[in-house]
């Protein structure tokens, strides 16, 4: 026998179970209109249609196509996460509950500081390199008429991207093993970098920011080349192989690995 509270239970959890199915597929299908016709012209109408849906139907799952934007940014950039905290080893950090994304190359913190950069630095331009689209939806340009809410869902799913490619880096910094690209900074430029230490789990020094920053911008630079097609006429397969050259030379100058 079934009371009636457990009917209501029951349904209550059928209908979350139905409604999260939804906004799954809610979410892939605007995925796949940013695929095909880019972010700038992301219709809600059509996405309504890819699904077999009114449009009226949609706006029960979602209210506007801007939050939908804020939903597939978030989402790209916590996908990007998890791939770079699997390449950390880091399951605790994981936004999934399934064990997280495989990945290539993996080096978890019983592995060298060096190990650990290369790992998160090619899963970087991996996962950057697999999913073109998502990539220029996140670090593109802007898209006309669209501001991501402050302090929302993809500021948080920005932060954990930078916690994971970054944490090599300060692993290194406490260690006493990376050379600050600035020996010292002014404190104009001190004060510009003083909001990373709310986003760190540890404590960053202006020194240590700066470098964060710049070495980011450095491996980002090489896979935006790449994504966007910039080096396509020297490589046409892929610039795998100058990208590592690159990690190998950021080392050496970070001083996480002796010169030759």
């Amino acid at each position: 026998m079934v009371r009636e509270g457990e009917v209501e239970v029951e349904v209550e959890g059928r209908r979350a179970r139905m409604r999260r199915e939804t906004t799954g597929q809610l979410r892939a299908a605007a995925l796949e209109e940013v695929r095909e016709h880019g972010a700038v012209d992301l219709s809600l109408r059509r996405v309504a249609r890819r699904m077999g849906m009114s449009p009226a139907g949609l706006y029960r799952y979602v209210a506007s196509r801007e939050d939908l934007l804020t939903w597939l940014i978030a989402d790209g950039f916590n996908d990007l996460a998890d791939h770079l905290f699997a390449a950390l080893g880091t399951s605790d950090q994981l936004s999934v509950p399934d064990g997280g994304p495989a990945v290539a190359d993996i080096a978890d913190d019983t592995a060298d500081v060096a190990a650990r950069l290369r790992a998160v630095s090619k899963t970087y331009r991996a996962w950057s390199v697999a999913h073109p689209n998502q990539f220029g939806l996140l670090f593109g340009n802007p898209i006309p008429g669209y501001a991501a809410p402050v302090d929302g869902a993809t500021t948080a799913a920005m932060t954990r991207v930078g916690q994971a490619l970054g944490s090599p880096l300060v692993e290194a910094w406490h260690q006493g093993r990376l050379r600050p690209v600035v020996q010292q900074i002014d404190d104009e430029l001190a004060q510009r970098l003083a909001p990373m230490a709310g986003v760190a789990t540890v404590p960053v020094t202006p020194e240590l920011a700066l470098t964060l920053l710049l070495t980011w911008g450095r491996l980002h630079g090489q896979v935006s080349l790449e994504v966007f097609g910039h080096h396509a006429w020297l490589f046409p397969d892929g610039c795998q192989a100058l990208f590592d050259a690159d990690v190998e030379a950021l080392l050496r100058d970070l001083h996480v690995v002796d010169a030759p």
